[in-house]
C-alpha cells in the first residue's frame, strides 16, 4: 500500500483476511474488501524490502534494547514500545524492521496510519534465545572456554578445534576462533555444537545412536534445544548431515553446487561441503536466506548411490545443483526447488514405469517443465534388467501403458517399450555409461553461459 512518508527501505503491505470469514476455508487468505468488494484496506505490516546478508543489527540499537526486542514472544503492543524507549520508540522500531527483526503492524485510516504492535520475524524467533545468550554473557569468558576446553580434550577427533580454542588469550571476550569447521560467528551456536560433539563422536564411536532430543539432553542439560542454527554448525563440525547424524524425524535435503544457506551467523556452503551436504528442510523451507544466483540449473538424481557417484566423478557441482530425490521427491526437496524458479531442472532415474512417473509427477507438482537424462530406449534395451516377479512385470507394464499418454515427449519410446514387458533398469548400472555425458547432455540443455562469463 503507497502510504506517504514511509522510511527508507521500508515498504506497508495489506494484512490477508483469513478466508474462512466467507467460505470457511481456513487454508485460504484474501486481500481485504468490503461488502461492496472494494479494497478496504485497515492494517497494514510495515516490513523491510531491503536484501540483507545475516543477522546484522545497527548500532543505533543498544545491546540492552535487542535483547528486550528478542524477548518478545507474540508481539509487543505500542504502548509498551513507547513506554520502554519514549521519544525514540518509532525510530528503534523502524530500525529493528529495516534490519529484519520485526515487523510493525499498523492501523490505517485513509492515507493516516498509526503504530499499534511490533513482532519478531520467523527467522529472529528462530534464533533470538542464541542471541539473547551471546547480548548478555553468562559468566566469566575464561571460566567458559576452561569448561569447553575440558569437555573437549579427551575426544581426540576435536583435536583441530582445541588448538584454536587453547590459543585464544585469556581475557578475551567470548569469540569463535577464527577456521573453526563450525562457520558459525556466534558463541553460543559454537559453544553447543562442540559440546554435541564431545558426546556425539565417542559415543558414535562405540556404536551408539542418539535421537535429537536425547543429543541435547546431555549437551545442554536439556532437550529439545536444537535450533537450525545450532543444527547446521554442529553439521558442519562432525561433517556429517544432521539428521543421518541422530535419529530425527524431519528429513534432510542432501545437495550439492553452488547453493549458500545463511542461517543467522552459520554459514551453509553446499559446494564446499564433500562429497554434499544436508540441510534441514524445514529450516531451509522458512529461515535464513538461500542464494542460488550460481546456480546454472538443477539435476534431480532418483537414487542415492548414483547422486554420490556424480557429486564424487564429475565436474557438475561448479554450476549445477545436484540434489538427491529420495526416489519420488518428498515435500521437502520439492518446496526447495520450488524456490529455485528461473532456472532448468533436469532428471536422471531409473529406467522403469516408476523412473518415469518420478519425472511426471515432479513436473506437476512444481508446475514446471522437468528434462529427463540418461533416460534413452536405447540405454534401456541393452539390459541388464531388473530381477522381478511376474506381478511385477505386469504392474510395469500396465503403468508404463499409461505414461505413455502422459510423459514427456523425450520419454515416450521408454515408456512404449517398457510397456511391451515391464522390464526395468536400474540407474546404478549406467553410473559409469551416463555419468561422463552429462555435461555435454545439461550444457546443451541450459544453453546459459556459465556465471561470470
Amino acid at each position: 500500500m503507497p502510504l506517504p512518508n514511509l522510511p527508507s527501505g521500508i515498504a506497508a503491505f495489506s494484512v490477508p483476511k483469513p478466508e474462512s470469514s466467507v467460505s470457511g476455508d481456513e487454508s485460504m487468505d484474501r486481500v481485504p474488501k468490503d461488502r461492496r468488494r472494494r479494497l478496504k484496506i485497515t492494517r497494514v505490516d510495515l516490513l523491510s524490502v531491503d536484501a540483507r546478508d545475516g543477522f546484522d543489527v545497527p548500532d543505533v540499537i543498544a545491546p540492552r534494547d535487542l535483547v528486550w526486542a528478542l524477548r518478545t514472544q507474540t508481539g509487543r503492543q505500542w504502548t509498551g514500545m513507547t513506554t520502554r524507549f519514549g521519544d525514540r520508540a518509532w525510530d528503534v522500531a523502524i530500525s529493528l524492521v529495516r534490519a529484519g527483526v520485526g515487523s510493525l503492524r499498523c492501523t490505517v485510516d485513509g492515507l493516516n496510519y498509526q503504530p499499534s504492535r511490533f513482532r519478531l520475524t520467523e527467522s529472529w524467533s528462530a534464533i533470538a534465545d542464541d542471541r539473547i545468550a551471546d547480548l548478555t554473557g553468562h559468566g566469566d569468558p575464561d571460566t567458559r572456554r576452561a569448561a569447553l576446553l575440558t569437555r573437549m580434550v579427551p575426544v581426540p577427533r576435536l583435536a583441530d578445534e582445541l588448538a584454536r580454542l587453547t590459543a585464544v588469550a585469556d581475557g578475551t571476550p567470548l569469540r569463535v576462533p577464527a577456521g573453526s569447521q563450525t562457520r558459525t560467528r556466534a558463541w553460543s551456536v559454537y559453544e553447543a555444537a562442540l559440546r554435541a560433539a564431545c558426546v556425539w563422536f565417542p559415543d558414535t564411536d562405540a556404536g551408539l545412536r542418539h535421537t535429537a532430543n536425547s543429543l541435547a539432553g546431555e549437551a545442554f542439560s536439556g532437550a529439545k534445544r536444537w535450533t537450525p542454527e545450532r543444527q547446521t554448525a554442529f553439521a558442519n563440525l562432525i561433517g556429517v548431515p544432521f539428521t543421518t547424524a541422530v535419529d530425527e524425524p524431519d528429513v534432510e535435503v542432501l545437495v550439492r553446487g553452488p547453493l549458500v544457506w545463511r542461517i543467522g551467523d552459520v554459514l551453509a556452503d553446499a559446494q564446499a561441503s564433500e562429497p554434499w551436504i544436508g540441510l534441514p528442510a524445514s529450516g531451509i523451507r522458512m529461515l535464513g536466506s538461500v542464494d542460488v544466483s550460481r546456480v546454472r540449473g538443477v539435476l534431480f538424481v532418483e537414487n542415492k548411490d548414483t547422486f554420490e557417484y556424480v557429486c564424487r566423478n564429475t565436474d557438475l557441482s561448479r554450476d549445477c545443483l545436484c540434489v538427491w530425490g529420495r526416489g519420488y521427491a518428498s515435500e521437502s526437496v520439492v518446496a526447495m526447488l520450488s524456490t529455485i524458479a528461473d532456472v532448468p531442472i533436469a532428471a536422471w532415474c531409473d529406467l522403469d514405469a516408476d523412473g518415469i512417473n518420478i519425472i511426471v509427477d515432479l513436473a506437476s507438482r512444481l508446475n514446471k517443465k522437468v528434462h529427463p537424462v540418461g533416460m534413452g530406449v536405447d540405454h534401456w534395451a541393452a539390459g541388464p534388467y531388473r530381477d522381478q516377479t511376474d506381478a511385477q512385470l505386469e504392474r510395469g507394464k500396465r503403468r508404463a501403458q499409461d505414461l505413455t499418454r502422459r510423459c514427456p515427449p523425450e520419454l515416450r519410446a521408454l515408456a512404449l517399450a517398457i510397456g511391451e514387458t515391464g522390464q526395468g533398469r536400474e540407474q546404478e548400472t549406467l553410473q559409469r555409461d551416463i555419468a561422463p555425458t552429462l555435461r555435454t547432455s545439461l550444457d546443451a540443455l541450459w544453453a546459459v553461459p556459465l556465471p561470470g562469463t
